[in-house]
């Protein structure tokens, strides 16, 4: 093994969205007995031997990282990788899996044909420059370094995957646990305005202003009428000045929010084409918005259909999953 400790280097819990991908990574690692540690740059132990860890980290929140020759960095939205290069073991960007992307931190497009495929959701490149960072984009510095195209994972493990939640009652209601407003996504307040009119309310709850524990956010899918993914297709201001960052819709942005919701036992919904050709064309998909809660609520009570879309999840989905594809690339010689 390359390794003997796994640290994330993260945000605080509810403090940034992203600190849920970082509980995804730790409560992975620690199921599969690793002796994992989440740390922060604002608390963390002087004394700590960081000798020979796998770290995972994010390019706000590593700050105050260790930077240490014997171990190896996976570093999402990695601004400055010469921070990290000729420095460590090894450094391996996670990028989004997106056919393209171009916003504040990233300008690229994926070819997959120039990729070592490690499953259906991670992609392996070997790069040449610091070109695919949006502020080196045109003016790329020649360097090595190492990166994935993948997507996060539903927050439980396979062994918490039970297809008894399939016949769990639900209320009257769509509860949607995320920031929303009619004009940073029509998509969904199309999907709503169907809702209402069929009797269904919606209730939403912003993280930023009243976070919930995982808990309470299962709790709250679990009751849920249905719980759709609904992508947008971006800030109309952003995309006139070419900016596609927003535009999920659009670019193939993979989400962890559908493969929670069908890990909880709940129907599979989506508007985005290439969350349904990941998930093998085995969930509800429809372009227009207002259509698909038609099409969701006829089949939200296939139970044979939920449960096939259980098993992908459970089998191919999970962080334990996405663990399985960091140790694939980590036999690739470098």
């Amino acid at each position: 093994m390359e390794f003997n400790k796994v640290i994330i280097w993260g945000f605080p819990i509810h403090t940034h969205t992203h600190s849920y991908i970082h509980g995804g990574w730790f409560k992975a690692f620690k199921s599969l007995g690793y002796n994992t540690y989440w740390f922060h740059d604002k608390d963390y132990p002087q004394n700590f031997d960081y000798t020979n860890c796998l770290f995972i980290t994010e390019g706000y929140a590593d700050n105050n990282i260790p930077i240490v020759e014997s171990s190896i960095y996976f570093v999402h939205i990695c601004r400055n990788p010469e921070k990290y290069l000729n420095k460590v073991k090894r450094l391996i960007e996670i990028r989004y899996l997106v056919d393209h992307i171009k916003d504040v931190n990233y300008n690229y497009v994926l070819d997959k044909n120039k990729c070592d495929k490690i499953s259906e959701a991670t992609y392996y490149e070997k790069l040449k420059d610091n070109g695919g960072i949006a502020r080196f984009h045109n003016n790329p510095i020649p360097m090595q370094y190492e990166c994935i195209y993948t997507c996060w994972a539903t927050d439980l493990l396979p062994d918490e995957i039970k297809e008894e939640n399939i016949n769990l009652p639900r209320d009257n209601c769509i509860y949607w646990c995320g920031s929303y407003s009619a004009g940073n996504n029509p998509e969904l307040r199309k999907f709503v305005e169907e809702s209402e009119r069929n009797g269904i309310s919606v209730k939403f709850n912003n993280p930023w202003h009243r976070p919930l524990s995982y808990e309470q956010v299962q709790e709250l899918t679990m009751k849920s009428k249905l719980s759709p993914d609904i992508r947008c297709s971006g800030d109309p201001n952003k995309i006139r000045q070419g900016e596609t960052g927003t535009c999920h819709k659009t670019i193939g942005y993979i989400p962890c929010r559908i493969l929670k919701a069908i890990s909880y036992g709940h129907l599979g919904i989506t508007n985005s084409k290439r969350v349904y050709e990941l998930l093998e064309k085995k969930v509800i998909y429809n372009d227009d918005e207002s259509k698909l809660f038609y099409e969701g609520i006829k089949e939200c009570e296939n139970y044979e259909l939920i449960k096939e879309q259980m098993k992908i999840v459970k089998e191919k989905h999970t962080y334990v999953n996405r663990i399985n594809d960091l140790l694939e690339v980590l036999k690739k010689l470098y």
